[in-house]
């Protein structure tokens, strides 16, 4: 970024004079990623609120969208779940970030507001295949777009 510096009075702000020099700012590159989008929001009865967002699915128009994928994840469950859950930016539900020793699957549950108050949950039905997980994600929310989005986003 470049720019012209000027000498100006701290009294008033103003410049004393028109003569400047230009100068240059150099930008450092930034990494946004979809949890900074995102804001956690914990839902106490997961379950409810995944129906109720179930019956705008059907609305005529639809007042919520879904969209499910799956994924292959490297890891075992429990660095999954924590990479998941750091990754979207979002809120676990009923305590679905702790993982039962011993377990081969797994379901984590969150939810969220994304960047213009749109809400957001999400299921990740996780299975330990081999040396890594599959995960199946469903995505809902009150817009196509950002339901959309979250999912290629992981992908």
């Amino acid at each position: 970024m470049k720019f012209l510096v000027k000498d100006c009075d701290p009294a008033t702000g103003q410049p004393d004079s028109e003569e400047g020099y230009d100068d240059e700012y150099i930008l450092e590159d930034i990494e946004v990623s979809l949890s900074d989008h995102m804001r956690k929001v914990t839902k106490g009865n997961f379950a409810s609120a995944w129906e109720e967002t179930g019956a705008g699915l059907s609305a005529d128009p639809p007042t919520q969208f879904e969209i499910e994928d799956t994924y292959s994840l490297s890891g075992n469950l429990e660095e999954a779940v924590k990479n998941i859950v750091r990754f979207m930016g979002m809120a676990p539900c009923e305590r679905s970030d702790r993982v039962p020793e011993g377990r081969s699957a797994h379901t984590l549950l969150l939810s969220g507001i994304f960047r213009g108050g749109y809400e957001v949950l999400v299921r990740a039905k996780l299975a330990l295949i081999g040396d890594g997980v599959t995960m199946q994600l469903t995505v809902r929310s009150t817009s196509h777009d950002v339901a959309e989005l979250i999912t290629l986003t992981v992908g």
